[in-house]
């Protein structure tokens, strides 16, 4: 039996990783991205899931803010964009 596509519009953090865990499960997925065709003034390059500033992930306490929270589930979950920040992160300042 083959499985439709699941379509995921836009290539940013959350698209990038939403087609990642779909492809991961087994499922064909078709990623839509404006980029390289169109930019914008944000982004510097034509690439997926681009940091456009310092301060993208925000905040890293699971303690005491939601954020945290979030990107402490999303470790859980096995998320590949909070994988690539960890191994790349820089001390804020």
């Amino acid at each position: 039996m083959s499985k439709n596509p699941v379509h995921v519009v836009g290539g940013g953090l959350a698209g990038s990783e939403a087609a990642w865990q779909i492809a991961e499960a087994g499922v064909p997925v078709v990623l839509h991205e404006m980029r390289p065709v169109r930019g914008t003034d944000a982004h510097k390059t034509d690439g997926l899931a681009e940091l456009v500033c310092s301060n993208s992930f925000r905040s890293d306490d699971a303690e005491n803010n939601a954020v945290g929270l979030l990107h402490a589930e999303m470790r859980l979950a096995g998320s590949l964009i909070m994988s690539a920040g960890d191994t790349n992160q820089v001390p804020a300042g």
